[in-house]
């Protein structure tokens, strides 16, 4: 039975993924647990919180079933397995191997130290990934392309390798060949092409994206100015936790905007991303905190207190 999983997001169908991409995309908020998904053996679609259910059951189960070989390790399966062509064996093999490789990722922790083999080895088979196909692979091989990550950085070869993910409707990888479109980084800059990629993200739930969208449709930069339409994609982002978005979202409610003028709101968030290091959200806090009355002042605040604890239970 095939572990990958279709998805069904508003009548448009995603995949298949393999189980890890799937459980990465739903940790950040590309798949939601009221979509709906299918694999083999299911007989109709259900949620992907009934899917999840069933596949975090089946876990034991299946260990149980799997004899024991002390003398073989979980990284020699993963060895054999790539080297007979598994696309996933080969991704998760590059992963084990140099974790640190990829520190910048959610759901990824770096190891201490990777030995220079090992890392040679782990981009060895990240590209064998990449190359058949994987589009979280050839996400990560763009990642490390355009941050350096052990290989020289090269934005085009990062552009290749995002664009390939991109159109395999992996969104963070849209996010980013939208990133490199906007800003010129490795191809000619292209502000419509980027504003296309940045809502096929922001659409999938990528607050980045969601915030990059916004700052296109306030400037009107490859897409029509609409301060409306930027509005709501800013406050997406900032429900998100993105200090750019709250800083923006912010900026608009202070100023009515796109959005009708609302000086608490725009305290909350301005304040909200200050409290998280954004040096301009704090400088526009506090010049909106001379308009404002005390009361207006202690409700904003409570506001932005009550919004970052629950940020901070919901991390917990």
């Amino acid at each position: 039975m095939s572990n990958r999983v279709h998805v069904l997001i508003n009548g448009e169908q995603f995949g298949p993924y393999p189980e890890v991409e799937f459980r990465q995309h739903i940790q950040d908020r590309k798949i939601l647990k009221s979509d709906l998904a299918w694999r083999e053996g299911l007989a109709d679609w259900i949620s992907v919180a009934e899917l999840l259910a069933q596949l975090d059951a089946a876990r034991p189960a299946a260990k149980a079933k799997q004899p024991a070989s002390p003398a073989r390790s979980a990284i020699d399966d993963l060895r054999a397995a790539a080297g007979k062509g598994d696309a996933d064996a080969q991704f998760q093999l590059s992963l084990t191997l140099s974790p640190a490789g990829t520190a910048d990722l959610p759901g990824l922790a770096a190891t201490a130290a990777v030995s220079a083999t090992a890392e040679a080895e782990a981009l060895r088979w990240l590209r064998e990934a990449a190359n058949a196909g994987h589009p979280e692979a050839q996400y990560v091989l763009g990642f490390r392309l355009v941050n350096g990550r052990g290989v020289p950085r090269d934005d085009g070869e990062a552009a290749r390798w995002f664009r390939l993910a991109a159109e395999r409707h992996h969104a963070v990888a849209q996010c980013s060949l939208g990133y490199l479109l906007d800003h010129g980084r490795g191809v000619p800059q292209n502000f419509c092409e980027a504003a296309q990629w940045y809502r096929k993200a922001a659409e999938r739930g990528d607050a980045v994206a969601q915030n990059n969208l916004a700052m296109l449709l306030v400037a009107g930069h490859g897409v029509p100015k609409n301060e409306a339409e930027a509005a709501q994609w800013f406050a997406k982002a900032a429900q998100q936790n993105i200090p750019a978005a709250q800083m923006n979202h912010g900026l608009l409610l202070a100023k009515g905007q796109g959005v009708p003028e609302d000086p608490v709101e725009a305290y909350k968030w301005l304040n909200v991303a200050a409290a998280q290091g954004h040096a301009n959200a704090l400088k526009n806090r506090d010049l909106l905190a001379a308009r404002l009355s005390r009361e207006q002042l202690e409700e904003g605040q409570r506001r932005a207190t009550q919004f970052l604890a629950a940020q901070s239970r919901s991390s917990a």
